[in-house]
């Protein structure tokens, strides 16, 4: 099982929401760190590690929560278009839409 498989849909194909969940959550997670080096370089602070503890998980659970949240709307939507061209019989191609 490949990395880039948890970036794949339904279809298989590699989706967009996915990928930018997956840059996001890539960026807070590098730059938590940076900030956190640069406040304590620059303005000569000690590290605090029950503010670190308590507001760095917080803040990955928000990006994979709005992540979670676009793909399972996203899913919802391509599910319900599915069922209604089940149910009318004609795909959107044949319609001409």
């Amino acid at each position: 099982m490949s990395w880039t498989n948890a970036l794949r849909g339904a279809g298989g194909q590699i989706e967009l929401n996915r990928v930018v969940g997956f840059i996001g959550g890539m960026a807070y997670i590098a730059g938590a760190h940076v900030f956190i080096a640069w406040d304590m370089l620059a303005h000569q602070r000690e590290f605090d590690l029950a503010g670190y503890c308590t507001l760095f998980p917080a803040g990955l659970a928000i990006v994979a929560g709005g992540t979670a949240v676009a793909v399972a709307v996203k899913d919802r939507n391509v599910a319900t278009a599915r069922s209604i061209d089940k149910a009318s019989g004609a795909t959107m191609a044949e319609q001409g839409v």
